[in-house]
């Protein structure tokens, strides 16, 4: 075999493979549909209050525990970006969320379209009594578990 051949790149398909194949993949599961909680005492601009009430659907949202909260042991914060809170998740479904994130688990929420939730609460058969005070607002927000796979 002379030597040009021996250095040859492999074939394009497979460097694609390997470079593929080196990366970590996500799966992300769906565990909670709620609805954004104290977005009153974060947002505080008619700017900023615009803006998240325009939230575009599949927008991710960065959740971060709170563990000393003086408000909610198990406060998880939700923000637009880094440095931008924009509320937290429910106090009345946070809990066990929380505490997997204690253990190192990695969630994040993704912004859902308010017109799904609307036509999914009129589409169900149950008649519910009772409701969180948060579970009406205008921003509903899903939590998904992130797993790499």
């Amino acid at each position: 075999m002379n030597k040009l051949m021996q250095e040859a790149p492999q074939s394009f398909r497979g460097r694609l493979f390997r470079q593929d194949s080196s990366k970590p993949k996500e799966r992300k599961i769906m565990v909670l549909r709620t609805g954004l909680a104290g977005a009153k005492f974060h947002v505080h601009s008619d700017e900023e209050r615009e803006r998240i009430n325009n939230l575009a659907p599949g927008t991710e949202l960065l959740l971060y525990r709170e563990p000393d909260n003086e408000h909610d042991e198990w406060a998880i914060a939700v923000y637009l970006t880094e440095d931008d809170q924009i509320g937290y998740v429910t106090k009345f479904k946070n809990e066990t969320i929380a505490r997997l994130m204690d253990a190192g688990k990695k969630f994040i929420g993704i912004a859902d379209d308010p017109a799904e939730q609307e036509e999914e609460d009129t589409l169900s058969d149950k008649p519910r009594t009772r409701k969180a005070p948060t579970e009406n607002m205008a921003i509903p927000f899903s939590v998904y578990l992130v797993e790499e796979v």
